[in-house]
């Protein structure tokens, strides 16, 4: 019997339980499933695709636990701002511009950039997700999103009630293990809104995607709205706070928060590239680490941190870390399991996806064997952690699909998204008044 791919000779990463690092193993694919991991035994079998990954490193699709895709778009309309000031340019343009059509243009890009840097799997933040959803499907990458709550209207022109009324059908129609809702902030909604979500989210089973104590402004915001509370307790309070809750940045928190987030089996997505981008600040992660709490790793959207580039969050993930709390404060596995292993768990899909393992996805990168920059390689684990970079990534399986193939991407029409984007750009560059 003919498999469908297999690559052989790999230094495996396997992001296992063990932290298993296999040299000269092979990886066999069949129907979309990892059907073997291990040392090359025998003849190995009869696939439609062989790769050679001649020895280089071979590790788990990249899973990016907090984006908003399709703002793409966005890149560069509004740099060298805080948040603030950010938001203030960014929001005018999304009210014009956005809609299903330029939603879909946005994914596109960002799915054929996710790709080409070894992401597999996204959680994702943004309006109109049935058209994200849509481009992303297709492409075998997955793409993890729900309805977006705030209590204005927005760029998808829905007042609140509607709102709920569009999500309970939207969450109803998606398969129980991937309903998420995203209520964006306890600053930009008022609590009897925040307790319908948390109402609507025991009812279906949904977990909660939410923006959480990332400025030292928001906190002041939900302090003056909400009684002197912290976000996370007011997310404690309207039901919001679950084991399928992941907090996107969690920089601000007290040591109160941290001990609610660990009793509630809460998630924190760290996010440093906007972090330090936007003047936000430096999470706590070796406070979360030793309460227990998972800390996956996101790239945020391409408008605030410019890029969507998992090796550049893995090294500022850890480099401001061993600044703050000393050398090892998080080490290089801690922050190759923050972009692979941790954000599945966060995403609540660990059994499919996130490390290399008989029966789960086929979701692999396949690094440069000939990159100067991964030569000598010493150890895997702290060369992915401290010398890798996207450009090192030479082929990707995203569920069993060979979506790049010796670094061109094969499941997105890469020129029909370039120019798309590029005539929307002058229509984005109009509504935000730039000159």
């Amino acid at each position: 019997m003919t498999v469908d791919l297999l690559v052989t000779n790999a230094t495996v990463i396997t992001m296992d339980a063990e932290g298993s690092v296999l040299p000269r193993a092979d990886i066999v694919v069949d129907g979309g499933t990892i059907t073997s991991v291990g040392p090359a035994a025998g003849d190995p079998p009869a696939a439609a695709r062989v790769i050679d990954a001649k020895g280089g490193l071979v590790m788990p699709g990249l899973v990016n636990a907090h984006t908003h895709l399709a703002m793409t778009m966005f890149r560069g309309l509004a740099d060298d701002l805080d948040l603030d000031g950010f938001l203030g340019r960014l929001m005018p343009a999304e009210g014009a511009v956005l809609s299903e059509q330029s939603v879909a243009i946005g994914t596109a890009l960002a799915v054929a950039e996710c790709l080409r840097a070894g992401i597999t799997t996204a959680l994702d933040m943004y309006f109109f997700p049935e058209a994200a959803a849509a481009v992303a499907d297709p492409t075998g990458f997955q793409l993890l999103s729900g309805p977006v709550f705030i209590e204005f209207p927005g760029a998808d022109h829905r007042r609140f009630d509607d709102r709920m009324a569009w999500a309970r059908e939207l969450l109803t129609a998606t398969p129980p293990g991937r309903r998420f809702v995203c209520p964006h902030s306890t600053y930009l909604l008022a609590e009897d809104q925040l307790r319908a979500i948390g109402d609507l989210v025991a009812e279906l089973g949904a977990r909660v995607h939410v923006h959480a104590c990332e400025t030292s402004a928001e906190l002041a915001q939900v302090a003056a709205r909400h009684g002197g509370r912290t976000p996370i307790e007011v997310l404690r309070d309207t039901g919001l706070l679950t084991s399928g809750t992941v907090l996107a940045h969690g920089v601000h928190l007290t040591d109160a928060d941290i001990a609610l987030i660990a009793e509630a089996n809460a998630a924190v997505a760290h996010c440093p590239a906007s972090n330090l981008k936007l003047a936000s600040g430096f999470a706590r992660i070796t406070d979360l680490h030793a309460a227990g709490v998972t800390v996956a790793l996101g790239t945020d959207g391409a408008a605030s941190a410019n890029d969507l580039d998992p090796f550049l969050a893995m090294r500022l993930a850890g480099y401001p870390q061993t600044a703050l709390r000393g050398a090892g404060a998080v080490t290089a596995h801690e922050v190759v399991a923050m972009a692979t292993i941790n954000g599945a768990v966060a995403l609540g899909v660990a059994d499919e996806t996130g490390s290399l393992e008989p029966g789960k996805r086929a979701d692999i990168v396949v690094l440069d064997a000939a990159s100067p920059a991964l030569t000598p390689c010493y150890d895997p684990v702290s060369t992915l952690a401290y010398a890798a970079s996207r450009g090192d990534v030479r082929w990707v399986v995203a569920g069993g699909r060979l979506a790049v193939d010796d670094r061109i991407v094969t499941a997105v029409d890469l020129d029909g998204a370039l120019s798309a984007m590029r005539d929307l750009a002058p229509q984005v560059l109009a509504a935000a008044g730039a000159r």
